[in-house]
């Protein structure tokens, strides 16, 4: 009987404790299907808005932990998928671009009855259409498919090129280099946007300097091809004629490559699986701006134009123009310029090629350097400038032939402080209207000293191009006090914001954490600036 009493509780304490606790457990368990089914739901709609291009709220969008091999991982693919086509696209709008001054060695200029001043113009008016469809153009970006529109661009881009062989005078390849101007305004500030949807921003500076050193690719492998168009004889068609056909026809090939591979966002890349695409969206969550918006936010665009709101953007447009300046005549007349020393126009393309091949260590070391060392990118712009400012002084002061060969090969360092100007809207804007603004001003600004330029190289002079140089060292002295003046800006701004934070307790700055709503660098307070 004793027993059976001490048997009882026990069968009775079982079963009041196991009824709780199913039903506890029944609890949580549906708690935990509801909450993921919230998750799901939330990152279905979001991820199925993004793939159809359309504006979300990325607020919606549940965060989720990656690990440092995940990430790695999709950053691999994503290079392999991203860098290789932005590479190639930049190689041969550098050629493309450059192609007239190729031409222009050989007979280009007698056949088509050009003065020095048309030639000039020839080189101001690319920059006339480019700076012309700036505004257009960034409105197409927003509002158009990105990839698409910049496929179509290379396309159209390309076939003009072509028609370059054509003309027989001034008027007609005025037209062309106008209209080829145009079509590629799309392209660098749209390899921008693509880049801050894709890659964190410590990531985008080496992005961008990688795609911007084939300038120096472009620069190389144009000589090479111009030297091989230049012995080619066919028919009446003149040699220079195939530097164009030749050019164009390549880009014309690779931009059906370009609209077949190139993703619109992470949720459209064909070559990641839907957990890859979930992870490359958090990796850029961190860079606490908007992924994307077809809606054009006029306050925005305000604090963009503003300086007295805003000055950043005014700043870079200062800082791009007087780099811009010497680009344009440096760009237009550099290989006049190394035949002026005496060389024939085959002499001038292979003495060149060591010129091209700065040109791609010039702006790949700078972004290394900007991606390695914390907090550089502003220095790293400043330094780049010493060596162009050098090269330029020599350029103007003598005329001993070994001092002007070595001027001439490190004239073009200044490409990587120009590639850091064209990663800033990525990097320290915020807000996808402003970005997008600040994008098509330092553009702008990027055009118009390309048109100014050239007009400054006077070929009669003696020496030749001597007030060139002049207006270079001007330009490249202006600069680098403008980029130190920034750097202070961006300093203060961010003590300020670590002081208001700490104020509200909300302990120390982590870059990692952030969202995707479009919020611009004044507006979100946990911003900082990259130096």
């Amino acid at each position: 009987m004793s027993h059976n009493i001490e048997e009882k509780p026990d069968i009775i304490s079982a079963s009041a404790v196991e009824q709780p606790v199913t039903e506890l457990e029944d609890g949580l368990a549906r708690e935990k299907v509801q909450g993921l089914e919230r998750v799901e739901s939330a990152r279905s709609n979001v991820m199925e808005d993004l793939a159809k291009g359309e504006s979300v709220s990325y607020d919606d969008l549940p965060i989720i932990e990656v690990s440092e091999e995940e990430n790695k991982k999709v950053l691999r693919k994503l290079d392999l998928l991203l860098l290789p086509l932005t590479m190639v696209a930049y190689t041969l709008q550098y050629i493309d671009r450059s192609a007239m001054s190729y031409a222009a060695v050989f007979t280009f200029r007698k056949d088509l009855k050009l003065t020095p001043d048309q030639y000039s113009w020839l080189g101001s008016l690319f920059f006339f259409g480019y700076l012309f469809f700036e505004f257009p153009g960034s409105y197409l970006l927003q509002r158009l498919p990105l990839s698409k529109t910049m496929g179509t661009s290379i396309l159209i881009w390309g076939g003009l090129l072509m028609c370059m062989a054509a003309p027989t005078h001034f008027a007609p390849a005025a037209v062309i280099r106008t209209l080829l101007g145009c079509s590629e305004a799309l392209v660098t500030p749209g390899f921008v946007l693509l880049v801050s949807k894709f890659y964190k921003r410590e990531e985008q500076p080496l992005r961008v300097g990688l795609w911007y050193c084939c300038n120096g690719a472009g620069s190389f492998i144009g000589a090479l091809v111009s030297y091989g168009m230049g012995h080619v004889h066919v028919g009446s068609v003149r040699p220079w004629a195939w530097i164009f056909i030749v050019n164009g026809g390549i880009t014309v090939l690779f931009s059906f490559v370009f609209l077949w591979l190139c993703p619109e966002n992470p949720q459209t890349c064909r070559f990641l699986t839907a957990h890859e695409k979930r992870i490359a969206l958090e990796r850029v969550r961190g860079n606490k701006a908007s992924l994307g918006s077809k809606e054009i936010k006029w306050y925005q665009v305000k604090e963009a134009l503003c300086p007295w709101i805003d000055p950043q953007g005014w700043v870079y447009f200062i800082i791009v123009f007087t780099i811009a300046v010497p680009n344009g005549g440096i760009g237009n007349f550099l290989h006049l310029i190394l035949q002026s020393y005496g060389y024939t126009a085959f002499q001038t393309i292979l003495i060149g090629l060591p010129q091209a091949a700065m040109q791609v260590i010039f702006p790949l070391s700078g972004a290394y350097i900007a991606r390695k060392v914390p907090q550089a990118r502003l220095y790293v712009l400043m330094a780049y400038m010493i060596p162009s400012l050098v090269g330029v002084i020599i350029q103007y002061k003598t005329r001993n032939s070994g001092a002007l060969l070595f001027g001439y090969y490190i004239l073009g360092s200044y490409v990587a402080s120009l590639g850091i100007c064209f990663a800033a809207p990525g990097a320290n804007v915020a807000g996808y209207t402003k970005r997008v603004v600040v994008g098509a001003m330092i553009f702008i600004a990027y055009a118009t000293g390309n048109i100014v330029g050239p007009h400054f190289f006077i070929s009669t002079e003696t020496p030749a191009y001597r007030s060139g140089m002049f207006a270079c060292i001007i330009c490249f002295t202006i600069t680098v006090p403008m980029a130190f003046l920034l750097r202070l800006y961006y300093m203060r701004e961010n003590r300020r914001r670590d002081r208001l934070a700490e104020e509200r307790g909300e302990g120390a700055y982590d870059e990692s954490r952030g969202d995707f709503s479009d919020k611009t660098d004044l507006e979100n307070l946990s911003f900082r600036y990259a130096l």
